[in-house]
């Protein structure tokens, strides 16, 4: 009780500190705001190569106006939807249910659920819990939002505001503002700290926001609703018991906290905030979680080991980009015993570049082989943009091998000149 007590008064200190700081914000009217979690220049690059017709971007421009138009016709899916009330019994709460936790098939009752690891059990995946609407809402946004600054047709703008609203600001619908029933386990807890790492495309969110207000479609009511959201939210984030052990963990949802962090801090102006951050993942995050030959032990050891090694050096990378402009290098920040990112991506690529035999567990479907394909791969043409250098030998065309959205986003380097 103590605790909580310590905690309740954390936030309410913190949500009083960041108030004025808050309401300058919420009223924020300037026509171009600095975007956090894109690259304009890229984006601009991008946006003149696909009026060229350039033949390297003509099918996901198009992959990307299909998947827009599809998400035209489909109506908002909002929390309030789910057919199962969460513990508090408030249908606003987030809730999901912990992806690789089974009932066990040797008791009655099938308590207590036992470990699966990989292995998603289809109860987490319904429509009783939330979290294929938070991923179809994070992946309607981001189409909508990129079909709007690629095209400029205002009916995806549109569109992605409606969404926005429903989830955000509308008070029959909205989200409330915090994530403590994520990943709960039925029988054992209502909720853990793993959940924060289902909202991580919070990015496409501020995204969206940030790209419809360049072009003046947001009211100042708009703005300030939406604000508050994202400031309550990351007061809950720094301050809660869950948010704070992520903090203090040592792997990948470690690394996805950090980049909601560091980018709702930047959102809202908090510099400060995000460069202490972004200091303290050097020993946080890249000394806690590397070995100096560049292996990720807790990533490694997994059941989809090429799955978790690339995810977390991905969001590492995002991490580190925004780091750039706050003059905060973790790109080349090297521990006395060696430890770096760059060491990371040198272990894995003999991997992505068929070298080496990878020997550690994948049991996705494909293993080993589409994994490399599927993930390493694009994580070290995706790299090799952010940090302007080539990471992998070019024969290895791993930038071939880009979702359409990152081929949009994360053009390859010989694209850039």
């Amino acid at each position: 009780m103590k605790t909580k007590i310590m905690i309740c008064c954390a936030l309410l200190m913190y949500l009083s500190s960041c108030k004025s700081l808050v309401e300058q914000k919420a009223t924020q009217t300037e026509t171009k705001p600095q975007l956090i979690f894109l690259s304009e220049e890229r984006l601009e690059k991008v946006k003149s190569l696909i009026e060229k017709k350039d033949q390297y971007f003509t099918e996901p421009y198009d992959l990307l106006i299909a998947g827009a138009n599809e998400e035209l016709t489909k109506a908002p899916n909002p929390v309030t939807n789910k057919t199962q009330a969460p513990p508090s019994g408030d249908k606003h709460d987030y809730m999901s249910i912990a992806p690789y936790r089974w009932p066990n098939p040797e008791t009655e009752d099938g308590f207590p659920w036992i470990v699966r690891d990989g292995e998603i059990n289809p109860m987490s995946r319904g429509n009783d819990t939330d979290k294929v609407r938070l991923s179809g809402m994070f992946g309607g946004l981001s189409k909508l939002s990129m079909a709007f600054y690629f095209s400029g047709e205002v009916k995806y703008a549109d569109k992605a505001k409606s969404i926005l609203k429903t989830w955000f600001i509308d008070e029959a619908t909205k989200v409330n503002p915090h994530i403590n029933f994520g990943q709960g386990i039925p029988g054992e807890v209502d909720g853990r700290r793993a959940g924060i790492i289902e909202w991580r495309s919070i990015s496409t969110v501020i995204n969206t926001i940030q790209l419809l207000q360049s072009d003046g479609l947001w009211s100042e009511e708009e703005m300030k609703v939406l604000n508050t959201w994202l400031t309550d939210y990351y007061a809950w984030l720094k301050t809660s018991q869950l948010g704070i052990d992520n903090d203090n963990g040592l792997q990948n949802h470690s690394t996805c906290y950090d980049y909601q962090m560091v980018g709702l801090a930047r959102y809202l102006g908090l510099e400060a905030d995000a460069i202490s951050r972004l200091e303290a993942a050097k020993i946080k995050r890249i000394e806690a979680q590397f070995t100096p030959e560049g292996k990720q032990p807790r990533e490694i050891g997994r059941t989809k080991s090429i799955h978790y090694c690339s995810m977390n050096l991905r969001v590492m990378t995002f991490v580190a980009e925004m780091g750039m402009p706050l003059g905060v290098d973790l790109w080349n920040y090297t521990s006395a015993d060696g430890k770096s990112m760059k060491n990371a991506f040198e272990f894995l690529q003999p991997f992505a570049e068929g070298k080496e035999k990878w020997t550690y567990k994948q049991i996705t479907e494909g293993g080993v082989e589409k994994a490399i394909e599927d993930e390493l791969k694009p994580l070290f043409s995706i790299a090799s943009t952010i940090y302007g250098e080539a990471l992998i030998e070019p024969g290895v065309m791993a930038h071939q091998n880009l979702s359409y959205m990152d081929k949009l986003l994360y053009p390859p380097l010989f694209k850039m000149k």
